[in-house]
């Protein structure tokens, strides 16, 4: 009788053995971490993976979770996230930390995960729409702003401005551990010296359109091997137009259109 137990238990152990194994395995094989792809380089920018060595940016350069990319001044980097359908541009000055960049098969669709966290200067980017349930997050002082499907700026000091599709902004309020969630719709920016949502003034967009453009144009084309896959063919951002056709959307949650006409950074 002992024996017989004793051979069941020695199977059921197996079995349970050769199934965990079978899981890792599989959970494995499907979540893996992204790469950043550097396009291009103007002026002089450096990277880390260790936070301690720092070794110059280059294009065709890959880079992973825990990198740390950092631009000079009157220098710009390019990047592109293919998983994620996201093409950036660092400005000068700009210091930007990779914190997760997880992907993950499911059936025909990919799920990302992408975090990263703004140290100083400001990132302008155009991203796809992704498949639920995806997120790219970029870590802004005192908040967080999601990101979908949109093109974008965003700032170390936690400035917000949405060219095209709408952005959500998460950020500490006045009380202690409570946060509040606006949306940016396209043709508006989050000012966090007010935690108000304004218009995007002409002005303003003039000052950065040559950047938007510029990643727009990195966004229509991702290079897969040989082939090409044009991902965003639209018309250039004109800043006569920087209102969108969103002016009826997000009204009410963090708006404020009372500021005489003057919207974001015209003073």
């Amino acid at each position: 009788m002992n024996y017989w137990n004793t051979l069941k238990a020695c199977t059921v152990f197996t079995l349970l053995a050769m199934l965990t194994v079978g899981c890792v395995w599989t959970v494995s094989a499907e979540t893996q971490s992204g790469q950043i792809l550097v396009t291009s380089v103007q002026g002089r920018a450096t990277y880390s993976t260790d936070h301690i060595t720092w070794r110059q940016l280059q294009p065709d350069l890959l880079l992973g979770p825990g990198a740390v990319l950092r631009t000079e001044a009157d220098s710009t980097a390019d990047l592109i996230m293919q998983d994620s359908g996201t093409a950036m541009r660092m400005t000068a000055g700009t210091e930007l930390e990779v914190t997760r960049l997880h992907t993950e098969a499911a059936g025909e669709q990919t799920i990302t995960e992408t975090r990263l966290s703004l140290k100083s200067g400001a990132v302008i980017g155009s991203q796809r729409k992704l498949a639920r349930p995806s997120e790219f997050d970029i870590e802004i002082p005192g908040g967080v702003a999601t990101i979908r499907g949109t093109e974008y700026l965003v700032r170390c000091d936690g400035a917000v401005t949405c060219v095209s599709g709408e952005v959500e902004v998460r950020y500490s309020s006045f009380r202690k551990g409570h946060s509040v969630t606006v949306d940016v719709p396209a043709g508006y920016s989050f000012d966090p010296s007010t935690k108000h949502v304004v218009r995007t003034t002409p002005a303003y967009l003039r000052h950065i359109i040559a950047d938007v453009n510029a990643v727009r144009d990195m966004a229509r084309i991702f290079k897969v091997g040989r082939a090409i896959i044009i991902v965003k063919p639209e018309h250039k951002v004109s800043p006569h137009g920087c209102d969108g056709d969103n002016d009826d959307r997000g009204r009410g949650n963090g708006h404020d259109d009372r500021d005489g006409g003057r919207g974001f950074f015209g003073r």
